[in-house]
């Protein structure tokens, strides 16, 4: 691309960039954004602004959103605190500038114009003496003539402000000036485009706000700088100096020169200048001009080559579906016309006529029902099982044309039938046929499908044999009722046409006849002895006892006697001594076992007494004579005795499984009593105003678990064991 500066600026950052699109010459500048709500700059008590009797007030701006303004005329631009100018906008988007002589004589002028949200506007005033104008864009807008021959000012000097802490101006304000004339169109022109050395003739303020860096924390700028002569600078209030918001930002872009370019350009059908202007379809060279954002004519030549989109008209057929040539993920199921576009090898757009017949794949059903087997009809393929087969063939256009063969297959059937006879039994399948000797036996004849069906026949014998045990009081009478049986043996009795074939049935009986007996028992329990018939014994003595046969004769008499041994198997604790509560006789024995170990033997732990030295569960097994009991795992936590004196703190019974007191040597006020388990959760507690001894009562799980007492002159913690 060629650039070609048709005159210098004042200052700007030049920018060459070759691609389609154009570049400028612009001065890219920084500007002071306001919140619209108390962000103001005030230049304080300077003469030379409070004195001119002629004046012009210019400034750019970029509102964000004018309905943030109160009122039609309530956000100021530039205005002076007793009001002699006032120049600004509000939300009616009108341009507002009205001027006074200090006393009650006033004029205003408003622009029939409105003003565009996120637009950047060059806004002037002027007052020559005679006529107020106003001026958006470099173009007079409206003007009055007014009855105030000169501005009248305050005998002392006040304050000019841009912007107002109380309405607010919510947007962007940048190269604000103030001259002691009214300036023309083509100076007011000219302005929007330049900036001014400080010895311009007739500038009284030039805020350019290049103090601070775009969008970057500038919270130690607390002054914008004046380029006039004047040294006018302005002091920020209420801006926040950091973020897009209330701080430096970018301002627009001024430029002075046009840009020059070249470039070239492929299209299909038409392209489109880049300046939106107009439209070309034919090949060639054009000229366009375009603007940048700052305002600046940007002229490029283009060497437009037009390509033409391309037409086409297709033929398709297709089994069930047809995938579209330009998506994909389209797919035709319905014949018919259809138009797509695709790229041509240019690039441009191909119109395709597609016109598309869909078919269908065919289905046939045919169904068989044989003997053992059958042939497919097309395959031959002998099939020997029910069921449903398929053959594809493929047909026109490539679609599959099937076959369902539904098969049904009838076999021979097989039974099996046992015939029972005393004498002799006729055959259920032929009426001509008697069996009169066991043995297996075939019939053939035809089942209900038309298939062989092979019947076996196990012939038998229905008379039955027979043995029993019987047990009886004195006698028994035999079941074919033809004699009495009065002594122990073997017998065998004939039930004549009895059975349930009404065939003879041969039974052998082992008879045993009961006879009473007498028999003494000396005998041990372990804490009770339960006699033949049932009876719990549980002191030591002699006894009888009668037990009846299962038959309810002849009964055994038992003349005992009972020796019965008695086992405590408790556990008591004293301090950190277990204690068994089982006598210690002669002939007893102790053997203390550790629970947490698989209740293994704890080696020379063998007496009613043992003494723990740590943390754990212990049980004792307690042996005299034949019997043997062992106590429960008791849950035992290891105290220092010395510890438990020095806090004057008994805790008993421990461990208990209902209840436990708790004394201290010294009351305690305003307690806290709370008991824990192993993994520090709370599972009681109580709060108490004075503690010298107090009942716990708390229902608790087997286990360990802490006691902690806290009041306002001291604090323990004890274990607390339940069982």
């Amino acid at each position: 691309m060629k650039i070609q500066i048709i005159k210098p600026m004042k200052k700007f950052l030049l920018l060459l960039i070759s691609s389609v699109t154009l570049s400028n010459v612009f001065a890219q500048s920084t500007a002071l954004h306001f919140d619209g709500t108390d962000d103001y700059v005030q230049i304080k008590g300077h003469k030379d602004l409070c004195g001119p009797k002629k004046i012009t007030l210019e400034t750019w701006i970029w509102v964000d959103n004018f309905n943030s303004s109160p009122c039609a005329s309530c956000a100021p631009l530039i205005w002076q605190k007793d009001d002699i100018y006032r120049f600004g906008t509000g939300n009616s988007k009108e341009l507002h500038f009205d001027i006074g002589d200090g006393s009650n004589t006033n004029s205003l002028v408003i622009s029939k114009a409105v003003l565009k949200d996120t637009t950047w506007h060059h806004l002037a005033g002027t007052y020559d003496g005679r006529y107020l104008r106003i001026y958006l864009d470099g173009q007079i807008l409206d003007s009055t003539q007014t009855k105030i021959s000169a501005l009248s000012y305050p005998s002392t000097s006040t304050d000019v402000w841009v912007g107002d802490p109380q309405t607010g101006y919510g947007g962007i304000i940048e190269e604000t000036r103030i001259w002691n004339y009214a300036r023309s169109l083509k100076e007011i022109q000219e302005g929007m485009v330049t900036t001014y050395s400080s010895n311009e003739p007739g500038l009284l303020l030039q805020l350019s706000y290049e103090d601070g860096t775009p969008y970057q924390n500038n919270s130690k700028i607390s002054m914008v700088k004046d380029g006039s002569s004047l040294g006018n600078d302005g002091t920020i209030g209420n801006l926040t100096l950091t973020g897009k918001t209330s701080n430096f930002v970018i301002g627009r872009s001024y430029c002075d020169s046009t840009v020059y370019g070249k470039d070239k350009v492929t299209a299909c059908d038409f392209y489109r200048l880049p300046s939106g202007k107009r439209s070309v379809n034919v090949s060639g060279k054009y000229l366009d001009t375009i603007y940048s954002k700052g305002g600046c004519d940007s002229v490029i030549t283009i060497e437009v080559t037009i390509l033409k989109s391309t037409s086409a008209s297709i033929k398709r057929v297709a089994c069930d579906s047809f995938r579209s040539l330009a998506d994909k993920n389209l797919w035709y199921r319905k014949s018919g016309k259809y138009q797509e576009r695709l790229k041509n090898y240019l690039g441009c757009d191909s119109l395709v006529n597609l016109e598309l017949t869909i078919t269908r794949p065919s289905k046939e059903k045919i169904t068989y029902k044989e003997c053992n087997s059958v042939s497919l009809k097309g395959s031959g393929k002998l099939i020997s099982k029910s069921g449903v087969y398929g053959d594809t063939f493929t047909a026109w256009a490539g679609c599959d044309s099937i076959i369902l063969h539904d098969v049904t297959i009838l076999y021979p059937s097989y039974s099996k039938k046992t015939l029972d006879f005393c004498r002799f039994v006729v055959s259920p399948s032929d009426k001509n046929t008697t069996y009169k000797q066991e043995g297996i036996y075939y019939d053939t004849i035809m089942n209900s499908v038309g298939c062989d069906s092979v019947i076996t026949y196990t012939v038998v014998s229905a008379r039955t044999y027979g043995e029993t045990d019987i047990t009886a009081c004195e006698s028994y009478k035999a079941p074919s009722g033809s004699r009495v049986y009065t002594e122990s043996g073997k017998y065998i009795d004939t039930l004549y046409g009895a059975n349930s074939k009404f065939c003879d049935s041969f039974l052998t009986i082992n008879l045993t006849l009961i006879k009473p007996i007498t028999e003494k028992l000396d005998v041990t329990g372990c804490g009770e002895y339960i006699t033949p018939s049932g009876r719990r014994i549980t002191q030591s003595g002699p006894t009888t006892d009668l037990l009846k046969s299962s038959l309810g004769c002849d009964s055994i008499n038992y003349v005992i006697n009972v020796d019965i041994i008695n086992i405590n198997p408790k556990v008591s604790r004293d301090w950190n001594t277990l204690i068994a509560d089982a006598k210690d006789d002669a002939g007893t024995t102790f053997q203390w076992l550790d629970c947490n170990d698989n209740y293994a033997v704890i080696e020379g732990a063998n007496s009613a007494f043992y003494d723990a030295s740590g943390n754990g569960q212990f049980a004792v097994e307690i042996t005299q004579g034949k019997c043997i009991d062992t106590s429960r795992c008791q849950v035992f936590a290891y105290t220092s005795k010395k510890e438990l004196s020095e806090m004057g703190v008994r805790l008993y019974p421990n461990p208990s499984n209902q209840y436990w007191m708790l004394t201290v040597d010294e009351p305690m006020n305003d307690v806290e009593i709370m008991i824990v388990d192993l993994s520090g959760k709370q599972v009681w507690g109580k709060s108490l105003s004075t503690l010298s001894m107090y009942k716990i009562e708390a229902d608790l799980t087997t286990g360990v678990y802490t006691l902690i007492v806290s009041g306002s002159n001291r604090q323990f913690k004890y274990p607390l064991i339940s069982n």
